[in-house]
């Protein structure tokens, strides 16, 4: 009898041995894979960017950066925080550490160029937007090549400015500002087919503006269109009576190329 209890407990100790290994090895600790976490963490912030909620978008980019300090995307995302904000020196500051962090970052390039541009300093926009234009790869380089069109009319140097256009709209054909913009630099060019054709490109995807309905004017006088003409020209003064536009028909100055 005795070797039989002392074979029992022998038996038992060893079956809770192994329930107390399985135990053990159900309770055992994932390690946990941070940057992981730190790209969830921005990829939530770009959410409440896209919602407005800018307070949750810097608190998830700052947990990022907790993670990681040295993530150029968190720094990116943040400086466009800061911009909506109109905290433009932080804005500008978290800019920089995002390119000085990564410079091959194409989109802190092109954000930042839009910042320069933003603040009034094209020429130092069109430096980060050139390089922005030259990854084949972006996925948003349409849109660079239309940052910098714009910059470059604000240097008034039309050439290079249709030039970028025209390479935004190749990449992209559905850009209502680029259409807009190679329709305007085509009539000044009196290039009035093509200024005709980008312009219905634009109405197409657009709704009607001032300068829009302005140019419409514009393009149809010169191809003596009466009823088109006179249906932008009624347009313009009725939806935009203040505009430059409709004060500059109601004067009856002569039809010529102008930029609102």
């Amino acid at each position: 009898c005795g070797g039989s209890r002392m074979m029992r407990s022998l038996r038992l100790g060893w079956v809770l041995l192994v329930l107390l290994g399985c135990v053990s090895m159900d309770q055992q600790v994932v390690p946990v894979d941070e940057q992981e976490v730190a790209s969830r963490a921005i990829e939530l912030g770009v959410a409440y960017l896209r919602q407005g909620d800018y307070t949750r978008a810097k608190d998830n980019l700052m947990k990022a950066l907790a993670i990681d300090e040295d993530s150029a995307r968190a720094h990116n995302t943040l400086a466009i925080v800061f911009q909506q904000e109109r905290e433009f020196e932080l804005a500008e500051r978290y800019f920089l550490r995002a390119i000085s962090l990564d410079p091959a970052l194409i989109a802190a390039r092109n954000n930042y160029g839009a910042f320069l541009y933003a603040r009034a300093r094209p020429a130092e926009a069109v430096t980060q937007l050139q390089i922005a234009t030259e990854d084949r790869f972006y996925e948003r380089r349409a849109q660079a090549f239309e940052n910098l069109g714009v910059a470059y009319l604000a240097l008034a140097d039309q050439g290079l400015a249709l030039a970028a256009f025209e390479r935004a709209a190749a990449l992209n054909a559905r850009l209502p500002r680029t259409l807009l913009e190679l329709a305007d630099l085509n009539f000044q060019q009196q290039d009035y087919p093509s200024a005709r054709d980008y312009f219905l490109r634009h109405k197409a995807l657009a709704p009607d503006s001032a300068r829009s309905l302005y140019l419409c004017a514009q393009i149809y006088t010169i191809f003596l269109a009466v009823r088109e003409r006179d249906q932008c020209t009624a347009d313009l003064m009725r939806i935009f009576p203040a505009s430059e536009g409709a004060k500059t028909l109601r004067e009856g100055s002569p039809i010529e190329a102008h930029n609102e």
